[in-house]
């Protein structure tokens, strides 16, 4: 590998998680119930398989 090559990396998680962790995790938390709420609104929006609409 040369030598100047240099690698920029965007994912700045773990430095996030270690200048602030209490944070981190409950952004993380909330992102991830965000994700839940949007799947289950969207299974119940969306017709059951096997229905059919009118």
């Amino acid at each position: 590998m040369p030598e100047d090559l240099v690698v920029q990396d965007s994912d700045d998680r773990s430095e996030r998680m270690i200048r602030n962790p209490r944070r981190y995790f409950a952004e993380a938390r909330e992102r991830a119930e965000r994700e839940v709420r949007r799947e289950v609104e969207g299974r119940t929006q969306a017709p059951e398989s096997g229905e059919h609409a009118e």
